[in-house]
């Protein structure tokens, strides 16, 4: 990831401004993914340095998914009544909009609307 934003923010192309989304652990982590993870942040902060800075958002869903599928808070904080997937063996459930995953590993519209949300409040409020 890191050297595709180095090749986007050299000539021709110059880009400034760049958006990065994470989806690391989905509810779990491991020192393996850990240290992946710091070396990305540390990147990242090594292209603030440079002159001139690239403007950078790093967005870790792991926020949103820790939240969900761990205790605290919980999934039923934040509407939820399942935290699995509605779409299983072709069958879907009777209330997709309460459940965290539309099928096993890809987030439902609800999901995706809180996503935005955070997206929105990182571009927001946070800076790397």
């Amino acid at each position: 990831m890191l050297s595709q934003i180095a090749l986007l923010a050299s000539p021709p192309t110059n880009a400034r401004n760049f958006l990065i989304t994470d989806a690391y652990g989905r509810g779990t982590h491991n020192a393996r993914g850990e240290a992946w993870l710091q070396s990305i942040v540390d990147g990242l902060v090594a292209f603030r340095s440079q002159d001139p800075p690239l403007n950078l958002a790093f967005v870790n869903f792991a926020t949103i998914w820790d939240g969900v599928l761990g205790s605290d808070p919980g999934y039923e904080a934040f509407g939820y009544t399942n935290p699995g997937a509605c779409f299983i063996d072709g069958n879907t459930c009777d209330d997709p909009e309460h459940y965290f995953c539309w099928f096993d590993g890809h987030p439902s519209k609800q999901t995706h609307r809180i996503m935005a949300d955070y997206v929105e409040e990182v571009l927001t409020h946070c800076r790397v």
